[in-house]
């Protein structure tokens, strides 16, 4: 396999059993799933990983750009955020779910990681502020056990005036 961003040969690294591959730069691939057991910095993985590569200088290249997987060259890897805290953005493959680390983004998850306390926060957080809606149906002949509530939200007396058009 190949860096996706310099195109040198990645070094495959064993840490507590699982492979993953670096570069030369910083960067390092995980296969399927196996970012999780590095991604928190309570985990032994974790920590090994993240002073092994803080022996690279963080590159300086443009990390913006999309790359193709270092594992399925022909696809090229969706950019996307690793928590609802958006501070890291990742590179995933749609193809293997393999996920592409640039140098330095490690670190960064592991400061940017919440508690199990901190993400309940940030769901209540994110539900109050977003307005989340869950839609009962209304009772009618088409939907018989659903729920007598008359004093619905807006959304649920939408649901049942559109209803009422087709009776």
């Amino acid at each position: 396999m190949y860096c996706p961003r310099s195109d040198t040969p990645l070094e495959p690294l064993l840490v507590g059993g699982i492979t993953v591959y670096t570069s030369a730069q910083g960067g390092v691939f995980f296969d399927n799933s196996q970012l999780f057991k590095f991604s928190s910095p309570e985990l032994k993985h974790g920590q090994v990983l993240l002073k092994h590569l803080s022996n690279y200088i963080e590159g300086e290249g443009d990390v913006s750009s999309r790359v193709n997987c270092p594992q399925c060259k022909s696809i090229v890897m969706m950019r996307r955020y690793f928590s609802p805290v958006k501070a890291v953005e990742i590179d995933e493959c749609p193809g293997c779910a393999g996920i592409w680390l640039d140098s330095g983004e490690l670190a960064k998850i592991h400061e940017n990681h919440l508690t199990p306390r901190e993400r309940k926060l940030l769901a209540h957080e994110m539900a109050t502020n977003h307005g989340f809606i869950s839609i009962r149906s209304p009772k009618s002949k088409y939907y018989p056990k659903a729920p007598t509530n008359v004093q619905g939200t807006t959304v649920e007396r939408l649901v049942q005036l559109a209803l009422l058009n087709f009776e």
